[in-house]
């Protein structure tokens, strides 16, 4: 059966626990850390486009797999959709910027200007979307990349461009999540993701020649799986818990990824940050939260404001139907029994 007509099925159950929503979040927000942290041992001995390229292909697999599992191989007829070509393409560039800056910078560094993506997407959404956006939540923007900021080291005596680069991936990354809001809901995730390993294959192909592949050591390989298989699980799990939780009571916890990279950087590359990289991320987390916190609040008052006003017009509807001499409904006018 397809997730298409699964979808369409009354549901007969309750589904399982929010608990276990949220404790798939924080598996798979381990399990992603856990793929940035092998990736980047990986390079410590492969070119980029060779250890990525070797993930890919292994994640490729499984994406086929949840596509064959799911009775939707008809679905790949929409891998060549201009919405899902956009969306992978600007997947690529994401992953490829992101994890050159992982290859090359401290793991939690890179990882919390990254985290500015939310802020990135929340502002874009004003040009592109044409969503509103009051003023607490351009003050949590600023704030959460002036963070970002702090996190590059502006200054002159200790930059790097290499500090843009995750700074450019999020600005990429963000402009990937806007472009998933124009793919249908009839194309499955599973479609969605193995063509954007497709698309990443063949940029690692172009960018093959420029730089020298070897074969992979037995430890490099392990890496490679290792990067795959918590990749893999990991968006499982995410697919898991956004099924089963409150959006509002996960998004806050995908800045765990910020704290796992601080333990990863610390225990696996004996990198810890200093007092000014502290500093943004912990005015990167605390902008990305107060802007979920702000989300959250609008949608809980919308969805207040939606029940009164069908309240609303569930009592005018009665008065005017009686006041007409109407019967909308029909029951409100039959004549009593008593």
């Amino acid at each position: 059966m397809s997730i298409q007509a699964a979808a369409q099925r009354p549901v007969a159950h309750v589904p399982v626990s929010a608990v276990k929503g949220l404790v798939a979040m924080v598996g798979s927000m381990a399990l992603f850390i856990t793929n940035d942290t092998f990736m980047k041992l990986a390079l410590r001995e492969v070119p980029l486009s060779e250890g990525l390229g070797l993930r890919t292909v292994m994640v490729s697999f499984l994406f086929l797999g949840l596509i064959v599992a799911s009775g939707d191989l008809l679905a790949l007829r929409h891998m060549f959709r201009r919405s899902v070509l956009v969306r992978s393409s600007l997947d690529t560039v994401t992953t490829f910027v992101y994890v050159a800056a992982l290859a090359a910078m401290p793991i939690a560094s890179t990882t919390t200007i990254y985290m500015a993506t939310p802020l990135i997407t929340t502002a874009l959404a004003v040009p592109l979307l044409g969503e509103k956006v009051g003023w607490r939540s351009w003050s949590a923007i600023i704030i959460g990349f002036c963070g970002a900021v702090i996190v590059t080291r502006p200054d002159p005596a200790t930059f790097s461009l290499i500090a843009l680069l995750p700074l450019v991936a999020a600005f990429t990354g963000a402009a990937r999540d806007i472009s998933t809001r124009s793919i249908g809901p009839e194309i499955p995730g599973a479609v969605v993701g193995l063509t954007g390993s497709v698309v990443f294959c063949l940029a690692a192909t172009l960018i093959a020649p420029f730089e020298s592949w070897k074969i992979p050591s037995t430890p490099v390989l392990a890496y490679v799986v290792a990067s795959a298989v918590s990749f893999g699980g990991g968006t499982l799990l995410l697919v898991f818990a956004f099924r089963n939780a409150p959006i509002a009571s996960l998004s806050p916890m995908r800045y765990l990824l910020v704290f796992g990279a601080l333990i990863s950087g610390y225990f696996v590359f004996g990198d810890l940050p200093d007092a000014w990289t502290s500093v943004g991320m912990a005015l990167v987390v605390g902008a990305g939260l107060y802007a979920i916190q702000r989300e959250h609040a609008k949608s809980r008052a919308a969805r207040r404001a939606a029940r009164d006003d069908r309240k609303t017009g569930v009592v005018g509807l009665a008065t005017g139907s009686r006041a007409t001499g109407t019967c909308q409904p029909a029951a409100a006018c039959a004549p009593s029994r008593d």
